[in-house]
């Protein structure tokens, strides 16, 4: 079914916060956009413009969107207030409620459910476009054309990034033929691993050929490789990342290469240190440590082994004084003095708790945003029980257990002469999150605006975060597409290790039927899902899911349900970043409005930087990186907007560490104040500031807020300029 270009529909009823606005809905290829004139004399037209990515989910009810009384999160919220328009019958409307990811929603109301069912349908299409063609090139990024601003730049944000110029900073990379580290070209042209960077550093005495052998002990052969080399220390510790071992269920499952690998890495280390501390210093005295971080749950860690992965058995990596037969197959160098190796669980969950998590703070917030913002007189017995429905969604408790990990690290490697492996299942989620966070708390280069670019061009990037994959780019949950779109089957290479699990568990979990055969149970179970699906769509949504094509033929949808596979992780190391800015607000070259833009392009599809999911997709699959602008553009010319006014320039040595028992809700990211989200503190100052919100008659500011938020503010956005190509939000 072809998908179309430019639809308008006026008479469009916009509800947000307890205020409505009568416009003009317009659907482009790019973005829908709500026309409308503000109230008051001489008011200009204002324009709100949502970028479809950004659209986590759509749903369609008939009836006024004021009719229904919302429940949920424990909490009864009360009644809207019908809106003064008259043409709007809460009978004879139906309404379209939005979801985006950056935690702004909207509720359009239409003046019938035949108006409504075609919006619906329409907009379906425009968002889901990227899946049903399916082709990366529907994305905005690819006929986005840079503004002036962006224009004048001397150095482009595709270029900012060399991995080479990097590690020659972090003196990883020396040019001395007698170096410890160099430059491994195993993966050049991506053969070994698709999902890691095209070069990587690794110890000067391991030859190709073992890394090659060592990539098979290896989840998706993402071996162990040095990110990072504490400079600011005496001893010069090293940080090296990596995916899970394939130990197998009965834990006979070693490799001698992956083990030469990792015992040259922490030796490397050690020998690096003692030829450059002086005879006398008082560092050569300390002990030095090997620490591999698992940062799994334990639990998940063990259920591996059945998938045929698993966690290291610590003995295999500490070296032995003897030589057995098996190592005389690493030469000479098989004998390996004995070293001090420790593994530590951290217990930061997989991708779907997160999911979880993140859904019940949706719902909280989406609930929340229905309703017209608490007055100071209802203060003392709303702010409690949201606190208490925030609260329950245990996100500030997923953050704080990885900032926990990254403390314990940071303190490690800093205090303790302490090199440390890094991995979680597949090494590009949490062992992302974790080695970037570590790596900002110390160096204070990556605290700097380019410093942090940098930084997450090299490990999330280029170490091959999946952002496609996890930000479901082009998926809207409750959006239809045509059935005739098969699902794509899971790639037993590309999916990940733990969906994996979830799915053997589920198929391996179900009861058996006894005396059924399996032709019968699926017959069964056939019957049950057609009838169970067709009660469920052919009463309100009948018009929503058939259509017509250019031939009169019927055309059937399906709902899309949503990735599977997408979770929040690169907001969740978005956050972490702010809970240490926060804590430490001179530190930062740059401020929170900074992160808050970057979190939105993450997901807008303007830029091509967060297009994909690997560094080969960006530069020889797709060619992103030659046929769009990076989204570092967007901010380079912006520098003066996002400059952090308290910054104080540190020196080269500068470490700090999180505290992870002092975490609040980003309110600037969720849309809401501090009072609702983290709630009036103790401090005498707040006492008295809520004495005078009791005793000033001033009128509430639920109004103010409203309708500042429905004029087109920074929360929901503006329309672009005229003299640059339609963008997103500002």
């Amino acid at each position: 079914m072809e998908i179309p270009r430019v639809f308008t529909i006026e008479n469009v009823l916009l509800s947000r916060r307890g205020q409505y606005r009568r416009g003009t809905l317009i659907l482009s290829k790019y973005h829908m956009i709500f026309s409308f004139v503000p109230e008051g004399v001489d008011q200009k037209p204002k324009e709100i413009w949502i970028c479809y990515p950004i659209i986590e989910k759509i749903a369609k009810a008939r009836g006024g969107s004021w009719a229904a009384p919302v429940v949920s999160s424990g909490m009864e919220w009360p009644s809207l207030l019908p809106p003064v328009d008259s043409e709007f019958d809460r009978f004879s409307a139906s309404n379209i409620r939005i979801f985006c990811k950056d935690f702004t929603y909207y509720l359009f109301d239409f003046l019938n459910d035949l108006i409504c069912s075609d919006v619906y349908l329409k907009l379906s299409l425009l968002i889901m476009a990227p899946k049903i063609k399916p082709s990366i090139r529907e994305f905005y990024a690819f006929d986005y054309k840079a503004n002036v601003l962006e224009s004048r730049l001397q150095t482009l944000g595709k270029d900012l990034y060399d991995a080479k110029k990097e590690y020659r900073r972090q003196n990883l990379l020396v040019d001395d033929a007698n170096s410890p580290w160099r430059l491994s070209k195993i993966n050049e042209g991506y053969r070994f691993s698709a999902s890691y960077p095209d070069c990587f550093i690794v110890p000067a005495s391991i030859s190709e050929s073992v890394l090659q052998h060592a990539g098979k002990f290896r989840s998706k052969q993402r071996i162990p490789a040095v990110v990072y080399k504490h400079r600011a220390g005496e001893n010069g510790n090293v940080i090296a990342r990596c995916s899970q071992p394939l130990v197998g269920l009965n834990y006979l499952n070693r490799s001698l290469q992956d083990e030469k690998l990792i015992y040259e890495i922490f030796n490397t280390q050690n020998e690096e240190r003692m030829n450059n501390l002086e005879e006398d210093s008082e560092y050569r005295e300390q002990p030095q440590r090997n620490l591999i971080v698992d940062l799994r749950p334990i639990t998940n860690a063990m259920a591996q082994h059945a998938l045929g992965a698993g966690t290291e058995i610590v003995d295999n990596y500490r070296g032995k004084s003897k030589k057995d037969k098996d190592s005389k197959s690493l030469g000479e160098q098989g004998s390996m003095q004995c070293q001090q190796v420790e593994k530590i669980f951290c217990n930061i969950d997989n991708i779907h708790v997160m999911r979880d998590s993140l859904n019940k703070l949706n719902t909280v917030l989406s609930d929340l945003d229905k309703f017209p913002s608490a007055s100071s007189d209802t203060i003392e017995n709303f702010f409690p029980l949201l606190q208490q429905s925030l609260t329950k969604t245990q996100w500030l408790h997923r953050l704080s257990l990885i900032l926990q990990s990254v403390d314990r690290i940071a303190k490690s490697v800093h205090l303790n002469n302490t090199n440390v492996l890094i991995h979680c299942s597949d090494g590009w989620d949490r062992t992302s999150q974790v080695s970037a966070l570590t790596q900002l708390c110390l160096d204070p280069f990556y605290r700097t605006m380019e410093g942090f670019m940098v930084l997450i061009e090299k490990e999330w990037l280029s170490f091959g975060f999946k952002f496609a994959t996890r930000s479901d780019h082009g998926g809207c949950i409750g959006a239809v597409m045509p059935n005739t779109l098969k699902e794509q089957k899971p790639d037993p290479i590309a999916a990940d290790s733990e969906s994996a699990l979830l799915q053997s568990s589920i198929v391996n979990s179900s009861p058996s039927i006894p005396l059924i055969n399996e032709s019968t149970k699926a017959a069964f179970s056939s019957f049950f899902l057609k009838a169970a699906h067709h009660i469920k769509t052919t009463a309100s949504n009948a018009k929503s899911t058939m259509s017509m094509d250019a031939n009169g033929e019927q055309t059937y949808f399906n709902t899309y349900g949503g990735s599977n596979e997408r979770s929040p992780i690169f907001h969740q190391f978005l956050d972490c970043v702010y809970q240490i800015y926060r804590q430490n607000p001179t530190k930062f070259e740059f401020n929170s409005r900074f992160l808050k833009r970057l979190f939105y392009h993450s997901y807008s599809c303007q830029y091509g930087t967060f297009l994909c999911n690997s560094e080969k997709e960006y530069r020889v699959d797709e060619k992103i990186k030659d046929d769009t602008v990076s989204a570092w553009d967007y901010f380079l010319s912006r520098r003066s907007e996002f400059n952090n006014l308290s910054y104080v320039k540190p020196s080269s040595s500068e470490v700090i560490f999180p505290n992870f028992t002092e975490i609040k809700w980003w309110c600037e990211l969720y849309g809401r104040s501090e009072e609702e989200m983290n709630g009036m503190s103790n401090s005498l100052e707040r006492k008295f500031a809520q004495m005078k919100l009791k005793q000033n008659t001033v009128a509430p500011v639920s109004n103010e807020t409203s309708l500042a938020l429905l004029d087109g503010s920074e929360v929901i956005g503006t329309s672009p300029s005229t003299n640059a190509s339609p963008v997103a939000p500002q």
